[in-house]
């Protein structure tokens, strides 16, 4: 049974949400909710909103460009942009969450997103393989969930 657009949507706000809002659980990064930096700019702002700024991006992807028959491509450059876009974050974030994270938690947080991305990777890569429309919405799902969890993570010093 395949979901239909409303349900991938609605279903992704929620589970978004939830990820998002977990910052507020957390209070300060660990290893397992390491705070994307996009997350802890917009909290500072208004921190009532910023759990669902990534939930509002992500209905934007889907209904602005899901219905493009280039929407399979579109979910593969933007996983590879945004995945060498946090490359290059942790190339020069490297010394600040050393010091001041710590290596271990630089480490890990610096694996969860190898592995995050490179999940999201294959999934798009095999649904503009197959055509797989599912698959391109899972690896769309999994980018929004990486930048909701720990893309971008904050490493500097905690207040």
């Amino acid at each position: 049974m395949e979901l239909s657009q409303k349900q991938w949507m609605y279903g992704g706000v929620v589970l978004l949400t939830i990820v998002s809002a977990s910052i507020v659980m957390a209070g300060v990064p660990n290893i397992w909710i390491p705070m994307p930096l996009p997350i802890v700019f917009v909290a500072f702002l208004t921190i009532i909103l910023f759990p669902f700024v990534i939930p509002v991006l992500y209905v934007l992807v889907l209904k602005f460009l899901s219905p493009s028959k280039y929407f399979t491509k579109i979910v593969l450059a933007l996983v590879v942009i945004l995945g060498a876009l946090n490359i290059w974050y942790f190339q020069n974030a490297w010394e600040y969450g050393l010091k001041y994270q710590g290596s271990e938690h630089t480490i890990i947080v610096a694996t969860e997103n190898v592995v995050g991305f490179c999940i999201a990777l294959v999934i798009s890569t095999i649904g503009l393989a197959k055509g797989s429309r599912p698959l391109s919405l899972i690896a769309n799902l999994v980018l929004f969930v990486l930048l909701s969890w720990c893309a971008f993570p904050y490493l500097g010093e905690l207040p």
